[in-house]
């Protein structure tokens, strides 16, 4: 590429200097002959007004041969002058006299010369001697030869600069290719320094934005086979266990056998939810789940939801309150998928909070800066607050990631399949909403989760 490159400034370089050079020399060619044309200017008043003198004193241009001669020295250019039939009758040169003046080249500059009553009365031509002419054309030359110097001069720079240039163009590129190539390899920890001009500096961040993406995305791949099939193994392997004792006869009795179907009738059931909540994870996160909005009321809803967790509430000894504003208005939303969100974090709080604790479930309206945020005045505030364990900081920006545990010990009884805030949050965006988490992560202060939906 840099070859490419180079080849291209150095031919773009050779032509814009040699137009240069060719403008330059036009220029300065034309420049000299109006130059030499402005001095003859000067001879243009002189000799006219001196031949119409002598006309109009002798009558006749016999003699003039002499005033000839004289403005030749004077002017130090050879002078020739023709009647007004052209006939030449005085010049410098001798062997030009009595021929007409239009049958001999390069006499000169040609200037009228005129009677008292503005006839023409004769022509008086005033050349160059050829010292001049050859000064003229050695001046011509030289300028012709500078400017072929200076001109691969410039070249030689250009291509210097040019050279540089198209390495500093080439190099992070040529980088960025190899490191595609390793990406396609599989490599995706590979990154490329921002380097060269500002567009080339711009498409190295985002080929290393594009990359860290990719990274991210087949990491979360490679964490979401694991953790499938580490919640996909544990109640098939329950499940196959329960089998082979029913198979095997191990399991003969009767009440055995009704707690083995029970507890397999639970692992399908956990097994069930799990596929459930993933194809909703993806339907939302896909926008292929349609919204099936209308106006509600948002208590009811949170009703709702606290009655489907109480039983679980209720074996943990744990205090569930609605301190909703009353008169709150209607909003649109799709009450079962609102419900299922207040559901999520509900069970998540019971999960995390001890024996005697207490949450709470918390709705009103309200206008602060994050209206701004969602593109309307006035939208709903729903909180869920607990007096559980909390989240640790560290742990804060990852939870709503599919999967994602803080408890590294992945108990299935206290950390659920991993879906549960994916799904809130995906629910909330899908509405138009955010969602986001307060915890200092201390025992007894718990955490309080807030969701936002523009009214």
């Amino acid at each position: 590429m840099a070859r490419r490159l180079l080849f291209s400034y150095l031919a773009l370089i050779i032509v814009t200097v040699a137009l240069l050079a060719l403008a330059v020399q036009l220029a300065t060619t034309q420049t000299f002959t109006r130059y030499l044309s402005d001095q003859s200017g000067i001879h243009s008043e002189m000799l006219p007004v001196m031949l119409t003198g002598y006309y109009t004193a002798q009558g006749t241009w016999d003699g003039v041969q002499t005033d000839i001669d004289e403005a030749s020295s004077i002017i130090g250019a050879p002078v020739t002058f023709a009647n007004a039939d052209g006939r030449i009758v005085a010049a410098v040169q001798a062997d030009l006299i009595g021929r007409q003046a239009t049958e001999i080249p390069n006499l000169g500059q040609d200037f009228p010369v005129l009677g008292e009553k503005g006839t023409p009365i004769g022509t008086v031509y005033v050349g160059r001697t050829l010292a001049q002419q050859r000064a003229d054309e050695t001046f011509l030359a030289s300028v012709a030869r500078a400017l072929i110097a200076a001109g691969l001069l410039v070249a030689l720079i250009a291509m210097g600069l040019g050279a540089l240039l198209a390495r500093s163009i080439s190099r992070p590129l040529d980088e960025m290719s190899r490191a595609a190539v390793e990406i396609s390899s599989g490599n995706y920890a590979v990154r490329v320094s921002p380097r060269g001009g500002d567009e080339v500096t711009a498409l190295a961040q985002a080929f290393n934005q594009m990359a860290a993406g990719i990274h991210d995305i087949e990491q979360l791949r490679r964490d979401l086979l694991a953790n499938v099939s580490h919640d996909l193994r544990t109640p098939l392997t329950v499940i196959r266990g329960y089998l082979e004792g029913l198979r095997s006869g191990q399991i003969a009795d009767r009440r055995s056998a009704e707690m083995a179907f029970d507890a397999m009738h639970g692992e399908t059931a956990r097994l069930l939810r799990l596929v459930d909540d993933l194809n909703l994870v993806a339907a939302l996160e896909s926008d292929l789940l349609p919204l099936e909005r209308r106006a509600v009321n948002i208590e009811s809803v949170a009703e709702n939801a606290l009655s489907r967790v109480a039983p679980l509430a209720k074996t943990k000894n744990v205090t569930l309150s609605n301190l909703s504003a009353p008169d709150l208005p209607l909003i649109h939303v799709d009450p079962e998928r609102i419900e299922q969100t207040l559901f999520n974090l509900l069970e998540n709080a019971v999960r995390h909070t001890p024996a005697g604790g207490v949450i709470s479930i918390q709705s009103s309206v309200s206008i602060n800066q994050f209206a701004t945020k969602l593109n309307t005045d006035h939208y709903l505030l729903l909180t869920v607050k607990d007096t559980g364990e909390g989240v640790p900081q560290e742990h804060q920006p990852h939870i709503f990631e599919r999967f994602y545990r803080a408890d590294h010990a992945r108990s299935r009884q206290r950390g659920g399949s991993g879906l549960g805030l994916a799904i809130v949050q995906a629910i909330i965006r899908a509405h138009g909403g955010e969602i986001d988490v307060e915890s200092d992560g201390i025992l007894g202060k718990g955490s309080k989760f807030t969701i936002r939906l523009p009214l």
